[in-house]
């Protein structure tokens, strides 16, 4: 019988999490499917899980902070971060997790050492707060900012970082900048500001490259593509699901073929 695993949004108009799971699937010999469930209701996402049933399931937005209600158990780390990115179903009963600090973490420590860097993070939802855990682990100094100050400053409280407003982003000295609001056509970060020697990340995958990430590079700043984020995160998300190593290069190619044919 062939296991169903998939991912929750809404809307999902794009995801690359079917691709990198199912080529992992297939390459190891699993009979398992994943698949995209946009779903406009929380209590229809967790029938859903339940009833299909799905056995493992990627959260996406907006649901990753409001699913933690409807499970039967949060881990340690999902719970400080205030977030599920990862549900395990284990006979019925909802496990929660979050991966998205791991996808953090491994994507930033291949181009830089965190240990002592001011580090500025941008937005304030399920991502920021994945983002702003991870760095604390690794020792960063940290700047928060959002365009909604009163969730800077309850997301500083809970991480020990500094609250800047919005408009003054570009005034707090930093030397890694981590784009994790949606925008993607509007600068996240005053392109001015932008530094030779920077390291900015964009949590934003599609793509890959993004106008943020671009305009970087032409002022002589490091990139970290938000798809390197996602293959981490998924490769920690197959493991919990399954038990085993997951196929990470295999993942990678399933990931930068489907980019490269868009």
């Amino acid at each position: 019988m062939t296991r169903r695993y998939g991912i929750i949004g809404y809307p999902l108009s794009f995801t690359l999490s079917p691709k990198m799971h199912n080529r992992a699937f297939f390459h190891l010999g699993i009979e398992a499917i994943y698949e995209a469930f946009p779903v406009k209701d929380m209590r229809e996402a967790v029938r859903l899980i339940k009833e299909t049933p799905l056995l493992g399931v990627s959260v996406t937005m907006p649901y990753k902070e409001s699913i933690m209600e409807f499970l039967d158990e949060v881990d340690q780390v999902a719970q400080k971060i205030g977030a599920v990115n990862t549900i395990l179903n284990r006979k019925g009963r909802l496990y929660g997790f979050n991966t998205d600090w791991i996808g953090v973490v491994r994507a930033l420590k291949e181009v830089t050492h965190l240990e002592g860097k001011r580090v500025l993070v941008l937005g304030a939802g399920g991502g920021a707060r994945a983002a702003c855990y991870a760095l604390k682990e690794e020792g960063v100094i940290l700047g928060i900012s959002s365009r909604t100050f009163e969730k800077t400053q309850r997301l500083a409280f809970s991480f020990d970082g500094e609250a800047i407003e919005w408009e003054k982003r570009h005034e707090w000295n930093c030397e890694v900048v981590i784009n994790a609001t949606p925008l993607l056509n509007e600068m996240p970060f005053p392109k001015e500001a932008i530094k030779e020697g920077m390291i900015l990340m964009d949590m934003i995958y599609n793509p890959p490259i993004t106008p943020f990430l671009e305009e970087g590079r032409k002022r002589g700043a490091k990139a970290v593509s938000g798809l390197r984020m996602l293959l981490f995160q998924g490769v920690k998300q197959f493991e919990i699901w399954f038990n085993i190593k997951a196929p990470e290069e295999v993942m990678w190619e399933a990931l930068k073929e489907e980019i490269s044919s868009l």
